[in-house]
C-alpha cells in the first residue's frame, strides 16, 4: 500500500523520527527502554510492599506500571523506529497515555485519604479526575488518529493544540492533588508537636519528593510549548516511571504516622506491609 505523505506540523506526530542523529535514536532508545525496566522493577515492588492485593492505591499503582507506562513506551519505540504498521504503535501509545497519566492522578488522590477526611474534598479530587480524564482523552484518541488517517487535513494541527492543552491540564490537576495533601498533611503534623524529629523528616521527604514532581512536569511543559514533541513525549514516558516509584519511596512512614491519628479509618492504602 502507498504511503501516505503530510507535513507534519511537529516531528513525530504523524511517524517515525525524521532525523538522521544517531545519537539522538540512542537516546531515545535508552529513555524508553529505562522506562521499560522501572515499569517492570515498579510491579514487582507493588506486589512486594503489599501484603493484600486490594484497595485503590494498589490498583492505580499496578494498572499504571502495567498498562499505562508498558504499552506508551513501546507504542513510542515502534512509532519512531518504524517496526510495526502505525495503527499498533499509536493505539498502544494513545491508550498508554490514557492510562497512566488518570493513573498517576489516582495514585495521588488514593493517599489523600490517609491525611485528609472531609469527604467533599475527596468527591471534588475524584470528580476532577474522572472530568478531566473523558475531557481530555476523549478528543486525543480523535487526534490521535486523526493526525495519521486524516493528515490532509486541520487534524495535525488540532492534535499538536490538543496537546499543549491536556499536559497543561493535568499539569494542573497534579499541582491541586499536592497542594491539598501537603496542607493537609501539614495540618495532622501540627496535631503532633511532639516527635519533632520524625515530623520534620516526613515533611522534609514530601516536599522534596512534591518538588521533583513538579519539576519534571514543568520541563514536559517547556519542551512541549517548544514544540520539540518526540523529547517531551519519551521523557513524559519516563519521568511517569520516577513519579510512581517517587510515590512508594515515602509512603510507607507516612501510612504508619497518619495510622498513628486515624485508627480504623479504612483508605486505599490498608494492604500495606
Amino acid at each position: 500500500m502507498a504511503k501516505i505523505t503530510c507535513q507534519a506540523p511537529v516531528d513525530g506526530i504523524m511517524g517515525a523520527y525524521t532525523g538522521n542523529s544517531f545519537a539522538f535514536q540512542a537516546a531515545i532508545a535508552s529513555l524508553l527502554g529505562c522506562a521499560l525496566y522501572s515499569a517492570l522493577e515498579l510491579i514487582v515492588l507493588v506486589f512486594s510492599i503489599f501484603k493484600t492485593y486490594h484497595g485503590l492505591y494498589f490498583w492505580s499503582l499496578l494498572i499504571s506500571g502495567l498498562f499505562g507506562i508498558i504499552p506508551d513506551a513501546l507504542g513510542l519505540l515502534l512509532k519512531y523506529f518504524e517496526l510495526a504498521p502505525i495503527w499498533i504503535s499509536v493505539t498502544l501509545s494513545t491508550a498508554g497515555w490514557a492510562i497512566m497519566v488518570t493513573g498517576q492522578s489516582l495514585v495521588l488522590y488514593s493517599r489523600l485519604h490517609l491525611v485528609v477526611l472531609n469527604p467533599k474534598v475527596l468527591r471534588f479530587v475524584l470528580g476532577m479526575i474522572i472530568f478531566d480524564a473523558i475531557a481530555m482523552q476523549i478528543p486525543q484518541v480523535v487526534a490521535s488518529y486523526g493526525a495519521i488517517y486524516l493528515c490532509r487535513t486541520q487534524f495535525p494541527i488540532f492534535f499538536n493544540t490538543w496537546e499543549k492543552v491536556q499536559l497543561t491540564v493535568f499539569f494542573v490537576q497534579e499541582i491541586i492533588i499536592s497542594t491539598v495533601f501537603i496542607v493537609a498533611t501539614m495540618r495532622l503534623m501540627r496535631l503532633n508537636p511532639t516527635r519533632t524529629r520524625r515530623r520534620t523528616n516526613i515533611m522534609y521527604q514530601l516536599l522534596v519528593i512534591n518538588f521533583l514532581i513538579i519539576s519534571m512536569d514543568v520541563s514536559l511543559l517547556t519542551l512541549e510549548y517548544l514544540e520539540l514533541y518526540i523529547p517531551q513525549t519519551v521523557l513524559k514516558c519516563f519521568f511517569y516511571t520516577v513519579k510512581l516509584k517517587l510515590e512508594i519511596a515515602v509512603l510507607s512512614r507516612l501510612s504508619s504516622f497518619a495510622r498513628s491519628h486515624y485508627e480504623g479509618q479504612s483508605s486505599g492504602l490498608s494492604g500495606l506491609n
